[in-house]
């Protein structure tokens, strides 16, 4: 969360390689959404967002700009012009490691933006992002290395946010981050592929808090339309 918005270093470091784990990844069977990330969540009030309703709203930002979130049953669909970090999703409270489906559109016109599966974990608190598509980004901290899955090629971040919102209030705490090479909106993200590459760089993880199909922006334009699967 708005790890993007102080940005100063570009990924430029060089990685060592991680390849997948070759044996299959201990899966959960994943239950039924049930989960909106919106702008009554404290972390979004902590963000400075303001509630309208428990599953819709149109954010007005003082700068003048718009975002315009509508999740329905397993999908949500929102179209922004801002200047500000949002970010809002469909998914899971708590997450797990099964695979999250997803399908759907996501465009950004101008500015920076991405689409993810976004969550965090608590004891340790930690907050985690496994980007399918960004556009304009980079990122401060730690590059780790790279894993392979789900037939793409993501890197590995590391990076600490010192008295920052967070779902336990204003926190230090680490973010991890796989970036995929490339830009998809649809597929099949296969999470435990991903947090095993992370325990493998030190990066462990704590009891699950909410997990999201995820789109965030900050400083620009575009829309978005993703459908979640059980």
């Amino acid at each position: 969360m708005a790890v993007f918005s102080r940005l100063a270093v570009a990924l430029s470091v060089a990685a060592a390689t991680l390849a997948a784990p070759t044996a299959d990844p201990q899966l959960e069977e994943r239950g039924p959404y049930n989960f909106v990330l919106g702008s009554d969540h404290p972390l979004m009030i902590a963000r400075n967002l303001t509630a309208r309703s428990n599953t819709n709203y149109n954010q007005d930002y003082t700068t003048g700009g718009s975002v315009n979130f509508s999740p329905g049953s397993n999908q949500f669909s929102v179209n922004w012009n801002t200047q500000n970090d949002f970010v809002v999703g469909v998914g899971w409270n708590p997450g797990t490691t099964a695979p999250i489906t997803h399908s759907g559109s996501f465009s950004v016109s101008s500015g920076l933006g991405s689409l993810s599966v976004y969550g965090w974990t608590t004891n340790p608190l930690v907050e985690y992002y496994v980007m399918e598509c960004n556009v304009g980004i980079s990122t401060g901290g730690s590059q780790k290395g790279t894993v392979t899955s789900d037939g793409a090629t993501y890197t590995i971040w590391e990076n600490q946010r010192v008295n920052e919102p967070s779902i336990e209030g204003t926190s230090t705490f680490n973010q991890y981050i796989s970036i995929r090479n490339g830009c998809t909106s649809s597929g099949t993200v296969t999470v435990a592929n991903h947090f095993n590459a992370w325990a493998s760089h030190g990066m462990n993880l704590g009891s699950m808090n909410f997990q999201v199909i995820a789109v965030e922006s900050w400083s620009g334009s575009g829309t978005a339309s993703q459908s979640v699967s059980n």
